[in-house]
């Protein structure tokens, strides 16, 4: 096991982290592309790669003729089996699709930046298992962490209000996030195809994978991805040689060719 998954591992494990997930509403970009590319995920079949407590469920389950989701969180799926009882729902690992045929999808999505918390070797093997279970011009959308975002090294930032209670309660988070970035800063990495950096998601507990855009781009075709588009977070589709430095993730919609 990677430094990187026992990290992420010992947050999404833990009891409890449902409730962090509470959500039920799509990003601007998640709403974008379900429009977009909704004949590729209507009356098809779709796999939602770490489901969680089933955001993407509630609008893409009613419309599948198959769908199934999977999370490697047990309570994440325990929260799904008690909330969304006649859909699929599986523990199982992104990294591991061996219980699916070959060709057994037309869609396949990730969405909440979930390939970014495992490592490059294992980003690379999801790659090439979605690939396998994809069918011929179908569809892979997921969301990653943007490496060209101005603020990707930034670290915690101490957010002011003038409601004393806010105050207190920013004062609080900050002093948290402070001190765990203070720790997991020193297992950044920075490499020429993707950086390892430790962010605001769950309090600067876990450690991402960012790529800009060209190498997300060049680590899809070389497993036999097209890339069709990509959305920025405010859910406008980018031009393709457009750096955007807004944008902390990016959707990326790719056809297996």
């Amino acid at each position: 096991m990677s430094v990187q998954d026992r990290i992420n591992q010992a947050v999404y494990h833990a009891k409890g982290i449902e409730r962090a997930y509470r959500s039920m509403q799509l990003s601007a970009a998640e709403a974008s592309v379900l429009m977009k590319y909704q004949r590729y995920f209507a009356d098809r079949d779709v796999l939602d790669l770490g489901v969680g407590t089933g955001r993407t469920t509630h609008y893409l389950e009613p419309l599948a003729r198959r769908y199934v989701g999977i999370d490697y969180s047990p309570h994440m799926i325990k929260h799904m089996h008690a909330h969304f009882p006649d859909a699929c729902t599986l523990l199982a690992d992104m990294r591991h699709l061996s219980m699916f045929d070959d060709e057994s999808f037309d869609f396949v999505i990730g969405s909440n930046n979930v390939m970014d918390a495992v490592s490059h070797a294992d980003r690379l093997t999801v790659l090439g298992e979605v690939q396998r279970i994809l069918r011929a011009g179908g569809l892979f959308v997921f969301s990653s962490h943007n490496r060209d975002y101005a603020k990707a090294t930034s670290g915690p930032r101490l957010q002011l209000s003038r409601n004393p209670a806010t105050q207190l309660r920013n004062l609080a988070s900050f002093v948290r996030q402070l001190f765990n970035h203070r720790r997991t800063r020193k297992l950044r990495k920075i490499e020429t195809e993707y950086s390892l950096l430790d962010d605001g998601g769950h309090d600067y507990l876990l450690l991402h994978y960012y790529v800009d855009r060209s190498h997300g781009e060049l680590q899809l075709s070389r497993v036999g991805f097209e890339m069709l588009d990509v959305f920025a977070h405010s859910g406008l589709v980018k031009a393709r040689d457009e750096k955007d430095v807004v944008s902390p993730s990016l959707y990326y919609v790719a056809r297996r060719l």
